[in-house]
């Protein structure tokens, strides 16, 4: 039976929002690739989550450090990637947004749909 990539992003963002792994996350290791860009820095940051079930997903995260009004979702790159998925069942390999706003969409709608 397929799996949704949708249950791993789910439990990346549930890891990044509490900081627990719980059972389905085994490890995880992230890597500083920012770099700064006519004066701008960049901050982008590559993990790559291992699960029980031993899939790895790649997330990347990458966006300028700059002031941001606090009532505007500030544009980002949010990329997710299946790197190993052992038994082949996930479905959509990767998956991206501009923001957090439409990742949050996103999460909520597939949750839903549930």
């Amino acid at each position: 039976m397929p799996h949704s990539l949708f249950k791993y992003i789910a439990a990346i963002e549930h890891h990044q929002q509490s900081g627990n792994t719980g059972t389905t996350i085994h490890c995880y290791s992230t890597v500083d690739c920012s770099y700064s860009d006519d004066n701008i820095d960049v901050i982008r940051k590559q993990t790559d989550y291992d699960f029980t079930d031993g899939v790895t997903i790649r997330y990347i995260i990458e966006y300028d450090d700059v002031t941001i009004d606090d009532n505007v979702c500030p544009k980002c790159w949010i990329h997710y990637h299946v790197i190993t998925d052992p038994v082949e069942v996930i479905t959509l390999s990767k998956k991206s947004f501009y923001n957090r706003c439409q990742q949050q969409f996103w999460l909520k709608m597939m949750k839903a749909g549930r």
